[in-house]
């Protein structure tokens, strides 16, 4: 195993605390997940797996924001983080058994296959052309026709339909909920910072069984303890994202 910190220094849980008040007293978005993998990438990947650790173990809101932004960081292709660093992190992470890190880093495929149906065309929409069905998603205030969109599922359309200005948290939950869905529709909400920040739009995602397996593994640091729990014990779900959320929550000491 590898050594801990050196005499003096900080642990990972209070540089965890330090790196978190420093995050949040940025914007949601870019520039917090940016400064995250800034400061990921300055430390050693050891050192880097046990304060991602300590971030995603920790319950106060400050340290959720962060394991959110440490999230965003490691799946941004051209963010900070190189791949080099990734790598020995995920191995130094493997060889401390922090499954919460190593979770972060890895993609396997949702757990429910997605499987187009035979006959699924709504008869009101079968006659528009994709340009207009985004066209009404976006400013449409009709929530009969919003909902036929979202039940369509297709991503690009869906994609639109989350900009509008008329949905509603509960409206989003139902298409981050919606079983079956193509895991490229249930991406696009975890995409779309409006909504993904929102809590009961992340369990809903994270409780997915057809959502893609990394993103489901990225919310589970923002994710409440109880609800936790209930992922764990929930056999629908992929087998890792039901262990990590064990491990999460058992680091909390839930």
């Amino acid at each position: 195993m590898r050594d801990g910190p050196a005499a003096g220094e900080p642990g990972p849980e209070v540089e965890a605390l330090a790196l978190a008040r420093r995050l949040v007293a940025l914007e949601e978005g870019e520039i917090r997940a940016g400064a995250a993998a800034r400061h990921l990438a300055a430390l050693d990947p050891a050192s880097g797996a046990r304060v991602i650790a300590a971030v995603v173990r920790g319950t106060d809101v400050e340290l959720r924001a962060a394991a959110a932004a440490i999230a965003r960081a490691i799946a941004d292709p051209r963010g900070a983080l190189p791949y080099a660093w990734l790598a020995d992190a995920y191995a130094a992470a493997a060889e401390e058994a922090l499954g919460e890190v190593t979770a972060l880093l890895v993609s396997p495929p949702p757990r429910k296959a997605w499987i187009e149906p035979r006959d699924r065309a709504d008869p009101r929409l079968a006659r528009l052309t994709l340009g207009h069905k985004k066209a009404l998603a976006r400013v449409n205030r009709d929530p009969d026709l919003l909902a036929r969109l979202a039940a369509e599922g297709d991503p690009v359309v869906v994609r639109e339909l989350l900009a509008n200005s008329q949905l509603t948290e509960e409206f989003v939950v139902r298409i981050a909920a919606r079983r079956p869905c193509r895991p490229e529709t249930l991406r696009c909400v975890f995409e779309q910072r409006r909504w993904r920040t929102r809590t009961a739009v992340a369990l809903a995602l994270a409780r997915n069984p057809f959502v893609e397996t990394e993103l489901a593994l990225k919310l589970l640091g923002g994710v409440g303890t109880a609800e936790l729990r209930e992922i764990a014990r929930d056999g629908v779900l992929h087998p890792l994202v039901r262990a990590v959320a064990a491990r999460i929550a058992e680091g909390r000491g839930g």
